[in-house]
C-alpha cells in the first residue's frame, strides 16, 4: 500500500497531464464553493469519476490560510463522515475533505486511486495552511491516514478511529502527532493500545480515547477534541498563534473529565494531560495525581484485570483462528468446532455484563461476526455455498 501511495508526493504535478491523457471532461470549477454547510459530492479534476464531500466553515475566506483534514471513511461514506467533522470544522476553523470511494476491502488500488486524486484536488481548489495538513479515518480508513501521513511526510497529525498498524515497523520514524479512539467493544481496541504503547516507547507525540461501544466511528464530541488536541499541538509547535484562553479552556475541561473518572481511567487522564500541556501550561498538579493514582491499590488491581482480560482475548483470537483453518484445509464441521472452541454462549452471558470483561467478550463475539462473515462471503464467491451457510450460521451465533 505504500508504493502506492507515494503517488500522493508526485500527483500535484502531473495534475494537468493526467488529465489530459485521460481523454474524459473536466469538471468546471464553480464560482465559489459552498460554505457552512456538508456538500456530498464533488468530482475531481484528474478523474471525475472520484469523488469526495466537502465541508468549509461558514466564514471561509480563500485570502486566508486554513487547516484541512482529509478523511477516509471504510464504506464509502463520505458525507456521513464529514458530518462527523462539521462541528469540529467550523468551531476550529478547518477545511474538511471527505472521500466517496474507499472501502475497507481487500483490493487496495481503488483506495490509492481516490487518495491520489482527491489529495491535489482539494489543495488545488481550497486556501490550504500546507503546514496544517491532517488525516483521519475508521478502521480501514484510519491504515489509510496512517499510511498518507508516513508516505507524504506532508501531514501534520493523523486522527485514526478503531484503527490497527499496517506491520510492526509502521511506527518507526514517523513525523506527525496521532489521536487514537477505539470502542471498549471493539475489536481493534487492543491494536490502539498496541499502537499506543509503541508510540510511548518511541517518545512520540498521542492520546488515546476509549469510548463506549465498538468497531464504529466515535461520536462527534469525541472527534471535536481530536480536533482540539491537534490545535494544542500546533500551538507547542509553532504552526499557530498561541491562545491562552483556549489553552486554559481546555485544560479546566480535562482536568473536570479526568476527575469524574475511575482511578485507572483517571490516571490515564492526567498521564495524557501531562504529555497534551507540557509546555503550554503548568502541569504539575495533573503529574502529582497520575503519580499517586500509580502506585494505589485500585489501579494495581485494576491493571491485573485488564491482562488477565487481554490474555484471555488474545487466546480466543488464537483458538478462533486454528478452528476456521481447520474448516478451510480439512472436513471439520465449523458449526461443531468453532462454537465448542469459543463457548460462544458462555461469550454472549459474559458480554452482557458491566465490567471489564464484558467488553473483552464483547470484543472476542465482534472479531468472530466479522471474520466469519468475511470467510461466508469469500466462501459463497468461490461457490461453496453448503460451506458459507455454515460459517454464517455459526457468525449469528456470536451475536448482531
Amino acid at each position: 500500500m505504500r508504493v502506492l501511495l507515494f503517488l500522493v508526493c508526485v500527483a500535484q504535478a502531473l495534475l494537468p497531464v493526467l488529465t489530459e491523457q485521460a481523454g474524459v471532461p473536466v469538471p468546471q470549477e464553480p464560482e465559489s464553493y459552498e460554505r457552512g454547510r456538508v456538500v456530498e459530492r464533488l468530482a475531481t479534476m484528474i478523474d471525475p469519476s472520484i469523488t469526495y464531500a466537502y465541508y468549509l466553515p461558514a466564514n471561509y475566506d480563500a485570502a486566508k490560510r486554513w487547516p484541512i483534514v482529509y478523511v477516509f471513511d471504510p464504506g464509502k461514506r463520505g458525507p456521513l463522515a464529514a458530518e462527523l467533522f462539521r462541528e469540529a470544522a467550523e468551531a476550529n476553523g478547518w477545511i474538511v475533505v471527505s472521500s466517496n470511494d474507499t472501502s475497507s476491502a481487500a483490493d487496495w488500488r481503488p483506495n490509492s486511486k481516490a487518495i491520489n486524486a482527491m489529495w491535489p484536488d482539494a489543495q488545488r481548489r481550497f486556501s490550504v495552511d500546507t503546514k496544517r495538513i491532517y488525516a483521519a479515518g475508521m478502521s480501514g480508513g484510519a491504515i489509510m491516514a496512517w499510511s498518507l501521513a508516513k508516505t507524504s511526510k506532508a501531514v501534520a497529525g493523523v486522527i485514526g478511529c478503531s484503527g490497527r498498524l499496517a506491520d510492526d515497523h509502521d511506527t518507526d520514524g514517523i513525523s506527525f502527532d496521532w489521536v487514537g479512539t477505539a470502542g471498549l467493544g471493539d475489536f481493534n481496541h487492543n491494536e490502539t493500545r498496541l499502537i499506543e504503547s509503541k508510540l510511548a516507547a518511541a517518545h512520540a507525540t498521542y492520546r488515546v480515547e476509549i469510548v463506549e461501544g465498538g468497531h464504529r466511528w466515535p461520536p462527534s464530541s469525541t472527534i471535536r477534541e481530536a480536533v482540539e488536541w491537534m490545535e494544542l499541538q500546533a500551538m507547542r509547535r509553532g504552526t499557530r498563534t498561541r491562545d491562552e484562553a483556549l489553552i486554559a479552556r481546555l485544560l479546566d475541561a480535562d482536568l473536570a473529565a479526568a476527575a469524574k473518572l475511575d482511578e485507572l481511567n483517571a490516571m490515564r487522564r492526567y498521564d495524557a494531560i501531562v504529555r497534551t500541556f507540557d509546555g503550554l501550561a503548568d502541569v504539575a498538579s495533573a503529574k502529582k495525581k497520575a503519580d499517586e493514582l500509580r502506585g494505589s491499590a485500585a489501579v494495581k488491581r485494576a491493571l491485573r484485570e485488564e491482562r488477565n482480560g487481554d490474555e484471555f482475548e488474545r487466546n480466543a483470537k488464537q483458538r478462533m483462528a486454528r478452528a476456521v483453518q481447520e474448516f478451510v484445509h480439512d472436513d471439520a464441521e465449523l458449526g461443531t468446532t468453532l462454537a465448542l472452541e469459543l463457548d460462544l454462549s458462555h461469550l454472549r452471558k459474559q458480554a452482557s455484563g458491566s465490567n471489564y470483561e464484558a467488553a473483552v467478550a464483547q470484543r472476542v463475539l465482534a472479531l468472530t461476526r466479522f471474520q466469519l462473515r468475511s470467510l461466508a462471503e469469500d466462501l459463497y464467491a468461490h461457490g461453496r455455498t453448503s460451506r458459507a451457510e455454515v460459517v454464517r450460521a455459526v457468525a449469528q451465533q456470536a451475536g448482531q
